[in-house]
């Protein structure tokens, strides 16, 4: 449920949130507005450091060091999703552990240079007939992936939060024999390794213990598993103080009530997700004075983990207008950009309490904290976002952490190190740059009081530019991409849509309107998702490709046509480990021919013998040519990658779950016949899991089941028991060895 901030931007003349609400409904009766938030090869990349101080160091000390109490909040202990397993144990006591606290382990530091430059960039090419990179034949076949459809759907997301979501927010984390999958607005389930169903739907209400605050899950989920301290799961949501009885996060945090929004941090005591959870909330207030202060959202929170840090990444947004600066001014599109934190990993997975009953802070609770909108050490090449004409407009937003599969593959050089991956489209006009940011130091956060955090052998923040990769361009407009311009929908196979047909009488538009079936959201060209395994960092994002056919070079429309797509970016770290450089080690594209895909992740396996894959929505109507009997109702599919693979293995990319129907959910109708917002999940998942072989993870929304016609629509909203009556989205597991 994440904000666009392009279209916070660029709708924000005067303040403009509800020109991007998005509607959630209960049961059959509309609710309240609720906020969401050339050729395939380009030139040889020019790389260069983002910061620059001297020679003599790498990076710089990040916004503040500290304590984490200064915003992170304790909430109750020993929460239990379901009963522990026979012969299962809580956690150790904290008492126990902090008899033995962490001991401080510094490394040197590293350093910065200067950015610049820009370059402005129309959808590339690439050659489908005859084939060539990044034109990608569709098999039916599964790959070799076993999938399960039966993962959280709208009917389940009817029943648990006693309403309708649009966009879902899937994700999903594996290991110890596991499988857990979140979704929007709040719940979670359990699985073995197999997808065998062993419990109910859990709301996260019941698991972080919200209920009993009073409080309410928001949305933007996200989990992983993480191996260390014995091994612990984390889940990660917007947390609204406002009770779901009362109109739950759409009439406390989104609406911008006072202090109303926190990031809600559930961590298992054991590797058992079955068992009891530990429970912190950071408040986004309470992290810095920001404009806006006391009406932040944190939006689009991203994880990872290293050996020593729990990486934490949110955009922060203004929730309310009289706070919002005149222009230009820092803050003055009601967007602050990208925040950044490090906090104690060991800290989180042994259970150490925030502040001690007596009150003190608890002093192995440490943290890092990089303010990216601020850092004027730290400002994007087109301009400050915190000064200057650009105010406020160019600042970093989605620069997402990256996950490991498993402690073999963190990178323990620089005491400690985290990447994390950012695009560059600040105007909307498409890029060719992208950026590799990084904590180092972060064996530092082991120190009592976070004592060896400051300094030359603390931790610190940097990143480095890469200039003329390939180029990418999604806007993400509500309009479908074959048109071309600023458009971002994905097409979709024709076929019955019982609410579309039906959306006067349910509410969604004005009586003697016709609502059209419209398209699957792509969001836009910011990174999702970000893994780093074998030494590298992988990393895709949206964007619109011309597919060539023929030798006509897009003269004609049946010779060119506009395909949402994804490029992806693969950074080697082996250089900056020895000495402070990043490196490009392969990039291309991926687009299935005549089709879209949407939502692109990569998980990378632990050996460049285990590759990588990468998942997205794929989705189409065959074009002008009409291929694919029509094209593809929203479904899964995945492909293979290597470093060095230039794009998927084979060029061919595999189909896990087909889709069985149209989107027909109620952002495809709402305000017809203008003002629609579609909405698909914001994104997908993937991970590695290491054991025998080994086996990648990944989820995506499709549809899974048939849509009944209109005339059985009107008599039962359900469709038999398929879909809920505002939505009929599913969601697909998969794993593939």
């Amino acid at each position: 449920m994440r904000l666009s901030r392009k279209r916070f931007i660029a709708g924000n003349a005067v303040f403009a949130i509800a020109i991007l609400a998005i509607l959630v409904f209960s049961g059959n009766s509309l609710g309240a507005p609720v906020l969401e938030t050339g050729s395939v090869q380009s030139a040889a990349p020019v790389v260069q450091p983002l910061l620059g101080l001297s020679s003599a160091t790498v990076g710089h000390a990040p916004t503040t060091v500290g304590l984490a109490s200064q915003f992170l909040i304790d909430g109750a202990k020993g929460i239990v999703a379901s009963p522990l397993a026979p012969g299962q144990t809580a956690g150790p006591s904290v008492a126990s552990l902090l008899a033995q606290p962490p001991s401080p382990n510094a490394r040197p530091g590293l350093d910065r240079a200067l950015m610049a430059g820009n370059a402005l960039t129309i959808p590339p090419n690439v050659m489908c007939q005859p084939v060539g990179p990044g034109c990608d034949t569709i098999s039916v076949s599964s790959g070799g992936a076993v999938s399960d459809p039966n993962g959280i759907n709208a009917n389940n997301n009817d029943a648990v939060n006693g309403q309708t979501i649009e966009p879902p927010d899937q994700g999903m984390c594996a290991g110890n024999g596991y499988a857990m999958e979140i979704e929007n607005l709040g719940e979670v389930q359990i699985l073995s390794a197999n997808f065998h169903h062993g419990s109910a739907i859990l709301p996260l209400d019941s698991l972080m213990g919200l209920t009993q605050l009073g409080w309410s899950s928001g949305g933007d989920i996200q989990c992983l598993y993480d191996y260390d301290n014995g091994g612990h799961w984390f889940i990660t949501e917007i947390v609204s103080r406002s009770p779901e009885s009362a109109g739950g996060t759409f009439a406390g945090c989104f609406a911008a009530i006072l202090d109303g929004c926190l990031e809600g941090l559930a961590v298992s005591q054991t590797n058992n997700p079955n068992g009891a959870w530990n429970i912190y909330f950071v408040d986004p207030n309470r992290v810095n004075n920001d404009p806006g202060s006391g009406y932040l959202l944190n939006d689009f929170a991203k994880d990872g983990t290293t050996s020593d840090a729990f990486l934490m990444f949110y955009d922060e947004f203004l929730l309310n207008g009289s706070t919002i600066p005149t222009c230009p001014a820092y803050g003055c599109f009601g967007f602050n950009g990208a925040q950044e934190l490090a906090l104690n990993k060991k800290a989180l997975e042994l259970g150490y309490p925030v502040v001690y009953a007596n009150g003190g802070s608890d002093p192995y609770f440490t943290y890092a904290y990089e303010n990216m909108g601020t850092d004027a050490k730290l400002q994007p090449p087109d301009g400050s976002c915190s000064s200057g004409s650009t105010a406020g407009q160019t600042c970093w937003y989605q620069v997402i952490p990256a996950q490991s599969p498993d402690p073999t593959q963190f990178d323990n050089a620089h005491g400690g190190t985290g990447f994390m991956l950012g695009s560059l489209d600040f105007f909307g006009a498409g890029d060719n740059r992208i950026s590799v940011f990084y904590w180092t130091g972060l064996s530092s956060l082991n120190s009592y009081n976070c004592g060896s955090c400051s300094g030359a052998k603390g931790v610190h923040f940097g990143g480095q530019l890469f200039k003329d990769v390939l180029t990418y361009r999604d806007e993400g407009a509500a309009c479908l991409a074959s048109l071309g311009g600023f458009c971002g929908l994905g097409a979709q196979k024709a076929g019955p849509i019982p609410l579309g047909a039906n959306c006067v009488a349910f509410g969604l538009a004005a009586v003697g309107t016709t609502c059209i079936e419209n398209g699957i959201a792509s969001n836009g060209d910011g990174f999702t998702q970000a893994s780093y395994a074998q030494g590298q960092v992988w990393g895709a994002v949206s964007t619109l490709v011309n597919q060539e056919f023929g030798s006509a070079k897009c003269k004609t429309a049946a010779s060119c046509q506009i395909h949402i797509g994804a490029a992806y970016y693969v950074i080697g770290t082996s250089g900056f480990n020895s000495g402070g450089r990043l490196s490009l080690s392969d990039q291309g594209y991926v687009t299935a021919a005549h089709e879209d895909i949407e939502f692109p992740s990569i998980a990378a396996g632990d050996t460049a013998a285990q590759g990588a894959i990468m998942t997205f929505t794929l989705s189409g109507n065959g074009g002008p040519r009409h291929a694919d009997h029509g094209g593809f109702f929203p479904s899964t599919a995945f492909g293979y990658l290597t470093v060095g693979s230039h794009g998927l293995t084979g060029m061919v990319l595999y189909v896990t779950d087909l889709g069985k129907g149209a989107q027909d959910g109620f952002t495809e109708y709402q305000g017809q016949p203008g003002g629609t917002r579609p909405r698909w999940g914001d994104y997908s998942a993937a991970i590695f899991v290491p054991g025998k072989g080994g086996r990648f993870y990944f989820a995506d929304e499709f549809i899974a089941n048939p849509n009944c016609s209109p005339s059985h629509f009107l008599v039962d909203p359900s469709c038999g028991g398929t879909r809920a009556p505002y939505a009929n989205w599913g969601n697909s597991l998969n794993w593939v060895a």
